[in-house]
């Protein structure tokens, strides 16, 4: 390519960049009052200190509204409705201390399925199991709690720079469960799938693609689940008197409670940018993964801030079981580190600053900037452990003219 292509290129491709990131910018997340409405009328059924959520009970009760799978295509079976919907349901079912499998089922799942040609038709729960170099998959989300299980793997004996990927569909009760130490609601396990399992091909455009949106679906939930301590702390600190006044009224317990709308307030703008870009492009824009990184990145460290301060607001009464508080923190720092670590994240946005250098610093805040592969680096990590050889993401930064610097390595990064 000569010098004068590559200028057209380039000039192209920031070109439809800014296009994508106008149509996101415009994309409103504003749902119908009476479907949110709906939501949180079923989820307040099962929330609260009298109530005990089960998993199953609560996706039955969505199911029978017709938002259990919210996403999935009409023609089978779903609702047909998108990104705005779903992370609605997201948030209010975090913010409400509620867990369900939703986002396993229908925003992972039910996508990866149908890329592969399975059938998704099924009103049953799902979870998705990555398998390691050793054949299992480590603490996964709902493992032994659903009714399928889609597990994941690298074609064996693909060879080549270029990996293949292989889902079968399981009965929960045909795979292999060791329990995990999970420390919330939500169970996590080991999964090994049966030796008879079905496999079938499937993109690995696909399998990066339900990182991604497992990855996002993650830091909605962080949000709900931080907006959930804001609003705890702020009923708590109005009605509970100490030293004969509100706690309200104390100023350190103000800034506690300050700090933690801040964070969450923040937190929401970063995720709502990237929800908007996955209405948009379904996160296979050029600023996608990076949005999610930041989305990601951002609500870790609101999690951070929300449950410690949340818990200093509260008391002991807040590490109680019997107290609603251990439904929003606990869930949360699980959360955090699924679908990529908080350092995972972390790093990409690392290397993509130091990547861009000073020059860089300030478009790649305002105007954000392309990464390659982190989900592909992610997966890599997964499916072939810490001393596997596998692809590595690059960081793109535009600079001012639209140039781009090589990509750096970013194989370094952890789980």
């Amino acid at each position: 390519m000569n010098a004068a292509n590559a200028a057209n290129a380039a000039n192209g491709q920031n070109g439809a960049t800014a296009a994508t990131g106008e149509a996101v910018e415009s994309a409103g997340l504003q749902i119908d009052e009476d479907l949110e409405s709906m939501m949180a009328d079923v989820l307040a059924q099962f929330s609260g200190p009298a109530v005990e959520p089960d998993a199953e009970t609560v996706w039955r009760s969505l199911s029978e509204v017709g938002i259990g799978r919210l996403t999935a295509p009409e023609d089978g079976g779903g609702s047909g409705a998108g990104w705005a919907e779903a992370s609605t349901l997201l948030r209010l079912s975090a913010a409400a201390g509620v867990a369900v499998p939703y986002a396993e089922t229908d925003l992972v799942v039910g996508p990866l399925r149908r890329a592969a040609g399975l059938d998704d038709s099924s009103t049953g729960t799902a979870t998705l199991a990555v398998l390691g170099p050793d054949g299992r998959a480590r603490r996964v989300a709902w493992a032994g709690a659903t009714d399928t299980i889609l597990v994941v793997r690298r074609t064996p004996d693909t060879g080549g720079d270029v990996p293949g990927f292989e889902v079968a569909d399981v009965e929960t009760d045909s795979a292999r469960i060791t329990a995990g130490d999970g420390i919330s609601a939500v169970p996590t396990g080991d999964v090994s799938p049966p030796d008879d399992a079905g496999w079938t091909a499937v993109d690995s455009a696909a399998v990066e693609s339900a990182v991604l949106r497992g990855a996002l679906a993650r830091a909605v939930q962080c949000v709900g689940a931080a907006e959930g301590m804001l609003e705890s702390a702020i009923a708590h600190s109005t009605e509970r008197n100490q030293f004969g006044r509100a706690l309200a009224k104390f100023q350190s317990v103000q800034n506690l409670v300050v700090d933690i709308a801040a964070e969450t307030v923040l937190a929401r703008a970063a995720v709502d940018q990237a929800v908007a870009d996955a209405m948009v492009t379904d996160l296979t824009g050029p600023l996608s993964e990076f949005r999610v990184a930041v989305a990601r990145s951002v609500a870790s460290q609101a999690v951070a801030v929300a449950v410690r301060n949340a818990h200093q607001v509260h008391g002991a009464i807040g590490t109680t079981h019997e107290h609603t508080l251990h439904r929003l923190t606990l869930p949360a720092l699980q959360w955090r580190g699924e679908f990529g670590s908080t350092a995972f994240w972390d790093a990409v946005l690392t290397e993509v600053a130091v990547t861009g250098g000073m020059d860089g610093a300030w478009p790649m805040v305002i105007e954000g900037t392309s990464v390659e592969g982190a989900a592909a680096a992610w997966l890599d990590r997964a499916t072939l452990g810490e001393s596997g050889v596998g692809r590595t993401p690059t960081a793109r930064p535009t600079e001012p003219g639209g140039h781009r610097p090589a990509g750096r390595n970013l194989g370094t990064l952890g789980q």
